[in-house]
């Protein structure tokens, strides 16, 4: 891989953490007020787990945003990338949305939205863009169980 090269996937990584890491820097005063009242599901993991997993998470999604741009052109390209813009728009959109407004119904809408586009995009890019189609695994998983968090929070709050 060229230096280039590298240095074009790192900006994406890095900025993809970045912006997830200021978007959720803004949830910390709500988390030991409105978020610590919250009747949350046996299964929400520790606080201290969220960071860590998103960090990891917007590093693989940076990857794939890099990946998906620099493919040269095919029939379903241009779908892909509007599957993967849309879903980084509502993933980013998410956070303020359940933290700062409280709205946990319109919240779970949005991640039942994400849900559908990323197993979208999961299909949409295996056969040509394997790599993306992988890395989007792990992800699709936390946002389901997101999902899963968000429903519980939604219906017994």
């Amino acid at each position: 891989m060229q230096n280039k090269t590298r240095f074009s996937l790192i900006i994406w990584i890095v900025a993809l953490i970045a912006i997830g890491g200021a978007i959720g820097s803004l949830t910390k005063p709500e988390i030991s007020t409105w978020y610590s009242t919250l009747n949350r599901s046996p299964l929400t993991p520790p606080n201290y787990v969220f960071p860590v997993a998103w960090t990891i998470l917007y590093g693989m999604i940076g990857a794939c945003g890099w990946l998906i741009w620099r493919t040269s052109s095919f029939p379903k390209l241009s779908v892909i990338t509007t599957l993967y813009v849309t879903q980084l728009i509502l993933n980013w959109s998410w956070t303020p949305l359940f933290f700062h407004y409280h709205l946990t119904g319109i919240s779970l809408v949005v991640l039942v939205a994400m849900d559908i586009l990323v197993c979208a995009l999961i299909y949409l890019t295996y056969k040509k863009m394997k790599a993306v189609s992988l890395l989007m695994i792990p992800y699709l998983s936390w946002i389901l169980f997101a999902s899963y968090l968000n429903f519980y929070i939604w219906r017994w709050n």
